[in-house]
């Protein structure tokens, strides 16, 4: 039997894994190909990619084939690029798939299983070698893990001379002078979490190095091993691009490269203790080739695009809607002092279903409402928080969505890495209350095709929008304020109206969930300020527009060829393959899903109006 680093990450998730996948033991001598390699580590390469991309947006984790398959040219070329970048920081002669098809791997046999793994980028120097591995992750993940010190932040990461990163104990320098030791350990446990955000790329990494050290025993050249260094290759979040032919990356006016490297041999030699007990179990797995029951947990990464493919087996008894895991603020636990408890330590006792969980459990009142609300059947409604926000919003209403493509590579000048780029906007104008028709009241824009079209996009925003007067409306304000920011930074010309847009933005998620600062400001005290003003039993836990819509509206996405931002995306990508038939009815129903969320708005502002105009 053979089993790649990319299996072996699957199967020591927990013990059930290997059952279910339904393994064959009579592929004992199955011989895997650098082919074979890749395919498999592709899924789970442009997984995370999405996961990047739309991190913290839980509608768009179930990802289909055509979502991976668009983003594949981007993953190779972050290969590409950093084997490429990678003579500039290392000596020696290098190996990456950019240069040859012969790929560098490591294998060994233990208790009848090869393992086997082959390396992204192999260096080999005069009596050693270095291994890189590449992932289309940005380096600020592992930069941010650090502390304020004196009101200047402090990574646990520092950049040598060499251009690479070192956490600061590898470089020998004074901790205890820079930041708290104990806070400088805790951030550093991150990297060992093979389920964080960073740690799931040194979990990585430290399979990869368990693997060659056991190959290199087999081959009798142990004495290699302390020679040997580890790092990853990421996308380096403060490379600015310049412009120019796509693919082309030359270093930046800041002297940044796109990628930059972090040196993780002293922190994959710390993890090597607890690998060998992974192997113990996941070859355990094999031989008892159990499908019985085991306790569900972080290692499922429900919720993630990374998540395990057994949940739909695993988690079938967890309720689809209004279970324990669509508690709002659930990773804080339940309970306090000796009865605190996990939410997984809940579901896997039993209290699966929002009901099951005893009322001593809920410390929050906002949990304590959601039972309440799921139990009676009856909303919880602020109306006074609900009827003050909406007087905020002032006429005429700009109803605004932008639709993006966070390209792992910037594609446009000043762009960065997984920037945010805005190729659509979708507005509609409401002159007074409730006059507003869907189509001769809309505007809109659309990028024909890839070449840059930013600024016509900003000059039609900007022809649209009177900043005269009016409140700007949008869904989750944080995202369009931010886009319009990066778009004033690019165009100086344009900057002074799009800044004034920004200003005039109200968040229409405000009204139904809340905003601490705005109800503070509206007089109400801190912890009403604090607690959502309305919520419904079909919210399960989640205030995004697609929740929202059908409790104030009859406007549905069902039914629709591109329904959410994922297809949006995957249409936009695709543009340059479409023959001329195709890419203008794609560009049709491009245009119809983007113009839907806009009238999604208007609709929900009529119904909430109407709703507080009932209320007492």
């Amino acid at each position: 039997m053979s089993i790649t680093k990319t299996k072996f990450l699957n199967y020591s998730r927990c013990p059930r894994y290997v059952g279910l996948c339904d393994l064959k033991k009579d592929k004992l001598d199955s011989v895997v190909t650098y082919e074979d390699y890749k395919l498999e580590e592709l899924e789970e390469e442009l997984s995370s990619f999405l996961g990047l991309m739309y991190e913290g947006d839980n509608d768009l984790i179930d990802k289909k084939n055509e979502h991976l398959e668009v983003m594949l040219p981007y993953y190779n070329q972050v290969e590409l690029l950093a084997g490429n970048l990678a003579p500039n920081y290392f000596d020696g002669t290098f190996k990456f798939s950019g240069n040859t098809r012969n790929q560098e791997s490591f294998d060994f046999k233990r208790n009848g299983i090869r393992y086997i793994s082959y390396v992204d980028i192999y260096n080999e120097t005069k009596d050693a070698f270095r291994i890189i591995e590449v992932k289309a992750t940005t380096s600020n993940k592992f930069l941010k893990l650090g502390t304020k010190v004196n009101k200047k932040f402090q990574s646990i990461f520092q950049k040598k001379a060499d251009g690479i990163y070192y956490l600061l104990e590898d470089l020998n320098l004074p901790i205890e002078n820079m930041m708290d030791v104990e806070i400088y350990e805790k951030q550093k446990e991150k990297l060992t979490d093979r389920f964080s955000n960073v740690g799931k790329y040194v979990y990585d990494l430290a399979v990869q190095r368990y693997m060659i050290e056991r190959d290199l025993e087999a081959q009798e050249k142990e004495t290699m091993k302390p020679k040997i260094k580890y790092y990853l290759a990421v996308l380096n979040h403060r490379y600015c691009y310049t412009g120019g032919e796509f693919g082309d990356y030359p270093t930046d006016e800041n002297g940044e490269d796109i990628v930059t490297f972090f040196d993780m041999t002293s922190v994959t030699k710390k993890m090597q203790e607890g690998l060998s007990d992974d192997f113990d179990r996941v070859e355990k797995s094999i031989q008892e080739f159990t499908v019985n029951e085991y306790p569900i947990g972080t290692y499922c990464e429900y919720q993630k695009t990374s998540k395990c493919k057994m949940i739909p087996v695993c988690w079938d008894h967890i309720p689809k809607k209004n279970s324990i895991f669509q508690y709002l603020d659930k990773h804080y636990g339940f309970g306090e002092g000796k009865e605190k408890r996990t939410v997984y330590e809940l579901a896997n006792a039993g209290y699966t279903h929002m009901l099951d969980v005893p009322d001593k459990l809920l410390t929050r009142e906002k949990n304590r409402i959601q039972k309440e609300v799921v139990k009676t059947e009856n909303p919880y409604v602020d109306i006074e928080k609900m009827r003050e926000a909406i007087k905020k919003i002032t006429y005429p209403i700009y109803h605004l969505d932008f639709e993006t493509f966070p390209c792992p590579l910037p594609r446009y000048e000043k762009e960065y890495c997984y920037t945010q780029s805005v190729f659509q906007f979708s507005l509609h104008i409401e002159k007074e209350e409730g006059v507003c028709d869907k189509e001769k009241d809309h505007v809109e824009y659309l990028a024909p095709d890839h070449l840059d079209h930013r600024l016509d996009l900003v000059k039609a925003l900007c022809d649209a929008i009177d900043t005269s007067s009016g409140t700007i409306l949008v869904y989750n304000a944080s995202f369009e304020k931010t886009r319009l920011k990066e778009l004033a930074d690019i165009y100086p010309d344009y900057r002074e109206k799009l800044l004034k847009m920004r200003d005039m933005i109200f968040d229409l998620m405000d009204v139904i969930k809340t905003n601490h600062k705005l109800y503070l400001e509206l007089g109400f005290p801190e912890e009403r300020a604090k607690l959502f003003n309305y919520y419904h039993k079909d919210m399960c836990g989640s205030f995004s527009i697609k929740k929202i819509l059908p409790l104030f509206s009859k406007l549905t996405y069902q039914g629709m060829e591109i329904g959410n931002g994922i297809d949006a995306l995957v249409t936009y990508a695709n543009f340059p393959k479409y023959q001329e038939k195709e890419y203008a009815h794609k560009y049709q129903k491009l245009l119809e899903y983007c113009k839907q969320d806009t009238w999604a708005m208007v609709e929900i502002l009529w119904g909430l109006r109407e709703f507080i105009k009932e209320e007492k």
